[in-house]
């Protein structure tokens, strides 16, 4: 969702999911439409969602922990989390062959993506587009997605969230090469955590305002079905949630330790779902921040550090942030993002 002020995270995506966080009068379960979908042995068939009352102020497992001042300012406080009810939703349990995902299977052969090393620093220059399909937006009528999109208002250009497309933008991350562990985590400001590197496309946080008046936030996965390589767009800008890693090209065998996926804005290395021995790692396996010291292949050679992991247990990848952003040098692409100059503005009605 790179591109765009940070305050239409309030007036845009809020309003959007206002109406699919929780079950939208006149659709059918995910089970009522053809949405199965083919998983191998060894993919995620589960989801663990968060829980009702998870807090944003602390870092902790099972937590995300994030600083973004404008929701906090429209919410008159730092936001709780409260569990959805989508039909794809059981308790804490997300099942994924339930979620009508968009459809499609769209190519982008404009997509671009480099990495430029400094002495200090490694830049992600690139147009936001993928190195792989994905579904079709806009997304279509007559499709299992399609009612809970056309029941989120968009805001902006759209009016309603399925009329959204997928375009390029300017994505332009500068990270420190060689990070420094904190003992005490940092919260993360940004509404972007990550890049991955091997599809040119950026990490979202994993939190979705549906309602300042009564408090509510939500998992995106959970409320909103994103498509089949767990991506979708926000003001035409794609981004990945949840099993962000599944269209990934290089993941690795499974008697092995995860191959790198991408950056967090710290500059540690997001490694996909395996550790020592291809052992699948639960939020048990790793510290408040979902990653661990460890072994690893860190521009090219073996070395023990800290790294993060992506799994299927919420928040799905970084929670919090163990080293420390680079101040200042990305602000003309996180300006998009950042406070509003006049906050209030946000609290407007949305058209």
């Amino acid at each position: 969702m790179l591109g765009i002020a940070f305050t239409r995270l309030s007036r845009a995506l809020v309003a959007s999911l206002v109406a699919v966080s929780f079950l939208v009068p006149g659709v059918q379960s995910a089970a009522g439409h053809n949405t199965s979908v083919s998983l191998a042995a060894n993919d995620p068939q589960v989801f663990k969602t968060v829980a009702t009352g998870s807090p944003t102020n602390a870092a902790g497992r099972d937590q995300q922990f994030l600083c973004l001042d404008e929701v906090t300012y429209l919410n008159g406080g730092a936001p709780f989390y409260t569990q959805t009810t989508t039909p794809w939703v059981h308790g804490l349990n997300i099942v994924v062959s339930e979620i009508p995902f968009v459809e499609g299977a769209v190519t982008w052969p404009s997509h671009q993506f480099r990495t430029v090393l400094g002495w200090n620093t490694r830049r992600f220059i690139g147009n936001g587009l993928p190195n792989h399909k994905t579904g079709e937006f806009p997304v279509q009528e007559d499709t299992a997605a399609y009612p809970y999109y056309h029941a989120a208002p968009a805001g902006g250009d759209y009016t309603w969230s399925d009329e959204i497309p997928i375009a390029a933008y300017d994505l332009d991350v500068t990270v420190p090469k060689s990070p420094v562990y904190n003992s005490t985590p940092k919260c993360i400001s940004q509404l972007v955590s990550g890049v991955a590197t091997q599809t040119g496309v950026v990490w979202h946080v994993n939190i979705a305002p549906v309602s300042f008046a009564d408090h509510i936030f939500v998992d995106p996965i959970a409320a909103l079905p994103p498509d089949k390589c767990f991506g979708h767009p926000y003001d035409t800008e794609y981004h990945y949630h949840g099993w962000s890693w599944r269209c990934f090209p290089n993941q690795g065998k499974i008697n092995q330790h995860s191959p790198l996926f991408g950056y967090a804005l710290d500059g540690f290395g997001i490694y996909g779902p395996r550790g020592d021995g291809g052992k699948l790692l639960k939020n048990t396996d790793l510290d408040i921040c979902h990653g661990h010291f460890g072994m690893i292949n860190w521009d090219g050679k073996l070395k023990y550090m800290y790294h993060y992991h992506l799994n299927s247990e919420f928040p799905y990848g970084p929670g919090c942030l163990r080293g420390t952003p680079i101040a200042n040098v990305n602000t003309p692409m996180m300006l998009r993002f950042a406070p509003h100059e006049h906050p209030e503005d946000a609290k407007q009605p949305h058209p």
